[in-house]
């Protein structure tokens, strides 16, 4: 990972995201890319155009100075290669564009909790870059303490292109020295033999594909996936979870409508995404 994308806004959220970033790039040797987006709101066609460019030409300036404060944090206190990139514009189109020309191997947000019944972790942004961008993306949740990387869950449905994730997580895992276990929540769509069979089948192609010692995968068995993968990281402390964005059904299934649902809003855990543009084909 060796060049990783910051958005920041400079809250509290973006901070604990940046923290994040950087303790992965001082294992992976890698730079920051911190990136801020503005917009300007046009409030009433009868205010003068002097009146927007002036305030634009200020928001700039302020966002510039805070960026290169964090830069020069990020260059001196932790050592490490950063730059900026401060634009105005939508910050979702700004950091896929970016992530394409800088050839971003990670994108890494901070997100925030939501107030009422929707239980929102993941923020509108943060949904849109994860289902859009070529490269994994972190979503640090706002009450996130973990720094370290000891164990990652990978949460698997049997896809092929779990084989290319799981090669890509344990380039992070290796870094940290972390433990990679694979599980597959079975819900009674198959049989168990079924379920063994293709866990088996799985678990071989796991260890000629993917070249790394500490990962093992597991099955497990509930009528409500949702529930055993909350009461599994509740048994089995984790500090990374894993999934894949083209796993429609499985990403329904954990996190109700979308993967901006209710298992993460009640985590601290920060979940990383792996998004591709072929759709998987069944290992099955």
């Amino acid at each position: 990972m060796k060049t990783i994308l910051v958005p920041t806004d400079f809250s509290r959220y973006a901070k604990k995201a940046l923290d994040y970033a950087i303790s992965i790039a001082k294992k992976t040797n890698g730079r920051i890319i911190l990136i801020h987006a503005h917009n300007m709101v046009y409030i009433s066609p009868d205010v003068p155009m002097t009146y927007y460019s002036e305030e634009l030409s200020a928001i700039e300036k302020e966002a510039k100075k805070k960026l290169n404060k964090l830069c020069t944090k990020i260059n001196v206190s932790d050592k490490l290669q950063c730059e900026t990139i401060n634009k105005q514009g939508f910050a979702v189109d700004i950091i896929l564009d970016t992530v394409k020309k800088k050839k971003v191997n990670l994108v890494v947000m901070g997100t925030k909790g939501a107030s009422g019944m929707k239980e929102i972790f993941i923020g509108s942004n943060t949904a849109k870059v994860i289902s859009k961008a070529s490269c994994p993306v972190i979503a640090v949740p706002e009450r996130n303490t973990i720094s370290d990387i000891k164990k990652i869950v990978y949460a698997t449905d049997f896809h092929t292109s779990d084989i290319t994730s799981l090669k890509q997580l344990a380039e992070i895992a290796s870094v940290f020295k972390a433990k990679i276990s694979v599980i597959h929540i079975a819900d009674k769509e198959y049989t168990t033999a079924e379920e063994e069979e293709y866990m088996e089948k799985f678990t071989q192609k796991v260890k000629q594909k993917v070249n790394y010692k500490s990962i093992s995968c597991k099955l497990l068995y509930a009528s409500d996936i949702e529930k055993k993968l909350e009461e599994y990281i509740v048994k089995e402390p984790i500090d990374l979870l894993a999934v894949s964005t083209k796993h429609r059904n499985l990403i329904e299934r954990f996190f109700g409508k979308s993967i901006t649902q209710k298992l993460a809003y009640h985590t601290k855990i920060p979940l990383i995404v792996f998004h591709y543009k072929q759709e998987p084909v069944v290992l099955i």
